[in-house]
């Protein structure tokens, strides 16, 4: 097992053509991985499968295929959600959960099969949330039910009907059923499409395709499968959020000591890069960023020394006057894009620092 792992490693050849400074993407040169391989891969090694963010980035990555004489690979493209909202991360689907009134039940062998959401009426199992120990308590209701019934009644009496999230979690779920027959579990096959890595991407491709997850084809197409023999697509983020608040010095500390300082915006496209991050943890700032202004003279800089080059995204389209601005910069969503403003440097927000 070790010595796959570092083939697999050795395998990852980074797509320089179609990095930016702040994201690269990487292939795993291995042709059978299951989307349960390779995304656990991607994790381990990366950030996560890659997520496509306009059709240059679709472009790139399909002439990355053809170089290295592969036909596809998986992308983080997901047809299918939990009842709770949480992305698909592990998969036991047999081959016929293609349809788009689909609901997921699990059958005696483990496996998750296609039953009508509307007209099939079978037993379902509800979770509790145990919060102290990060992990699922499990009911199974013996009522006939359909999907959307079983989901009411389980969001009004426990937490939901169940997420199941690895290999384990399977396993005691199957073991719970207490020798029903299938029952409902809280999958559900959905036409538009969401990001196993929580981005928010709009660029998507339409086909006739089914199934649960998504390879890129060497063609440049988008095609929907149930998990099985692809390479992989993933891709590394070198902008790491912090998930505390710090005042703009404390920052600075964490993020000199810990990884390459607080994060430098060079370009448009590192704003762009910078956006996409933030909005897939979900926050709209403000965020501080390596901004500082020079007190004696009021020019802006860099954390690292730096003079803030021609490329700026100032909220107000220009920074504000010396006299009355406060003193260190962050990036806050306006109108639906992420600007830089000026802060006081003792207010405590979340923080990004530059990995490399």
């Amino acid at each position: 097992m070790i010595f796959l792992s570092l083939l697999l490693l050795l395998w990852g050849v980074p797509l320089s053509n179609a990095s930016g400074r702040l994201r690269s993407f990487h292939l795993i040169n291995e042709q059978q991985m299951s989307i349960n391989e390779a995304r656990k891969t991607c994790t381990s090694n990366y950030t996560d499968l890659v997520t496509i963010y306009n059709g240059e980035e679709n472009s790139e990555l399909v002439n990355f295929l053809k170089k290295s004489s592969l036909s596809t690979g998986w992308i983080g493209a997901s047809s299918c959600k939990w009842s709770n909202r949480n992305p698909v991360a592990f998969t036991n689907i047999s081959s016929n959960f293609t349809e788009e009134n689909c609901c997921g039940a699990i059958n005696t062998d483990g496996d998750w099969e296609c039953f009508n959401c509307s007209s099939t009426k079978i037993y379902f199992m509800c979770y509790d949330q145990d919060y102290k120990q990060q992990s699922y308590n499990y009911s199974l209701i013996r009522e006939n039910k359909t999907w959307f019934e079983a989901q009411l009644y389980c969001r009004k009496n426990h937490t939901d009907l169940v997420t199941i999230r690895n290999y384990e979690e399977n396993e005691r779920v199957k073991e719970a059923r207490n020798g029903s027959n299938s029952f409902w579990i809280g999958l559900q096959y959905n036409t538009n499409v969401d990001w196993l890595d929580g981005g928010h991407s709009n660029y998507t491709q339409n086909n006739k395709s089914k199934g649960c997850f998504t390879f890129l084809s060497m063609h440049g197409f988008w095609v929907k499968s149930n998990g099985n023999g692809c390479s992989a697509l993933c891709y590394k983020s070198f902008i790491y959020v912090s998930p505390v608040k710090k005042s703009w010095e404390d920052a600075l500390i964490y993020c000199n000591r810990h990884y390459s300082g607080l994060l430098r915006i060079e370009s448009e496209s590192d704003q762009k890069e910078i956006q996409q991050e933030l909005r897939r943890k979900d926050i709209s700032g403000p965020v501080w960023v390596g901004l500082r202004q020079s007190r004696l003279f009021g020019f802006w800089m860099w954390s690292n020394g730096l003079h803030v080059g021609h490329w700026t995204n100032w909220k107000v389209g220009s920074q504000t006057e010396h006299l009355i601005s406060q003193h260190c910069g962050a990036t806050e969503e306006v109108d639906g894009e992420y600007k830089w403003s000026d802060k006081d440097c003792r207010s405590e927000f979340t923080f990004l620092c530059e990995v490399k």
